[in-house]
């Protein structure tokens, strides 16, 4: 099972211009429709009834980047199941890899509390760490 990585450290590396997402870590907000509520800048969309069928191709895009943050609503079932499916699809690619693959140093994590933690944190402190969030249909949520 892949282990929780904080609001607090995932926002360090969202907040540092050195830091990129695609290149140095990647989020990947598996929501379904509520991804058009807001979402965490740079996040990629791949809802969670999906992952099966795009882990691979995932994998090929971002093979090169050292860290992968999943998470849901609240990542306590979509996030760190499209975690876990995810990380079996990069494991049974690294049993034929080469040793050198930088998919061997990958780390994969959940985000504790999910969007809706990451929301809590952050929308009155830091918007600006929320994408296109949308209050109304927050609340309807």
């Amino acid at each position: 099972m892949a282990s929780f990585i904080s609001a607090q450290e995932l926002a360090q590396l969202v907040r540092d211009p050195t830091k990129t997402a695609g290149t140095d870590y990647l989020v990947v907000d598996v929501r379904d429709s509520d991804f058009a509520v807001g979402h965490i800048p740079g996040a990629l969309n791949v809802p969670a009834h999906d992952m099966y069928a795009k882990a691979g191709s995932i994998i090929d895009a971002y093979s090169h980047v050292p860290l992968v943050v999943f998470h849901c609503m609240l990542s306590q079932q979509r996030g760190p199941k499209a975690a876990r499916i995810y990380k079996e699809t990069v494991d049974g690619r690294l049993k034929v890899a080469a040793p050198s693959d930088p998919l061997s140093a990958q780390t994969v994590r959940v985000l504790d509390r999910g969007f809706g933690g990451w929301v809590d944190s952050f929308l009155k402190t830091e918007p600006a760490l929320i994408s296109n969030f949308d209050q109304k249909k927050w609340d309807t949520l």
